[in-house]
C-alpha cells in the first residue's frame, strides 16, 4: 500500500507556513511574541516531511522498502539538512543586509539556533512517523515477529 500526501496538501502547508511568516514579519510579531517562530519552525519540519514522502513515493520508490527505523533516519536526515541550510540563510540575511544594532535579527544566538533545530526536527519525526505507520512498516514487523 502506497500512502504519500498530495502535493496540494504540501503546496497547501507551505502556504500557510510562508503567509505566516511574512504577516510575522510585516506585524512585528516576531518582536512582540519572541515565541512564534517556534511553532513556525515544527511546521517547517512536518512540511519538510511530507515533501520528502510525496517525492519519495512518486519518483523515488528505492526507499519505500526501506525498514521503518532507516526509513525514519532518511527523513530526520532530510529535515535536518533543510533545517541548517535554513538557518545559514538566516545567518547570511542577518550577516548582508540587518545592522548590528538592530531592533530584531532573524538569529538570536546559538540557543535560538539550537531550539529551532529541535523544533524542526519535532516536526519532520512527528509527520515520519505518522507517514511511516500508515505505511504498515512498524505494524508489518510486529507481525512477522509473532509468526
Amino acid at each position: 500500500m502506497s500512502v504519500a500526501p498530495s502535493a496540494r496538501l504540501a503546496l497547501a502547508v507551505l502556504f500557510a507556513i510562508l503567509s505566516i511568516h511574512i504577516l510575522s514579519i510585516f506585524q512585528r510579531w516576531y518582536i512582540t511574541w519572541e515565541w512564534i517562530d517556534i511553532p513556525l519552525h515544527v511546521a517547517g519540519g512536518a512540511w519538510v516531511a511530507l515533501a520528502f514522502f510525496y517525492f519519495q513515493r512518486r519518483y523515488a520508490l528505492l526507499f519505500s522498502a526501506l525498514p521503518f527505523l532507516f526509513a525514519l533516519i532518511a527523513v530526520t536526515g532530510v529535515v535536518m539538512l533543510v533545517g541548517v541550510m535554513w538557518e545559514w540563510l538566516e545567518f547570511g540575511f542577518d550577516y548582508i543586509f540587518v545592522p548590528i544594532h538592530a531592533e530584531w535579527r532573524a538569529q538570536s544566538g546559538l540557543t535560538d539556533t539550537m531550539g529551532d533545530l529541535l523544533a524542526d526536527l519535532v516536526g519532520g519525526v512527528l509527520v515520519g512517523v505518522y507517514f511511516l505507520l500508515r505505511k504498515g512498516g512498524l505494524v508489518d514487523s510486529a507481525k512477522r515477529d509473532q509468526l
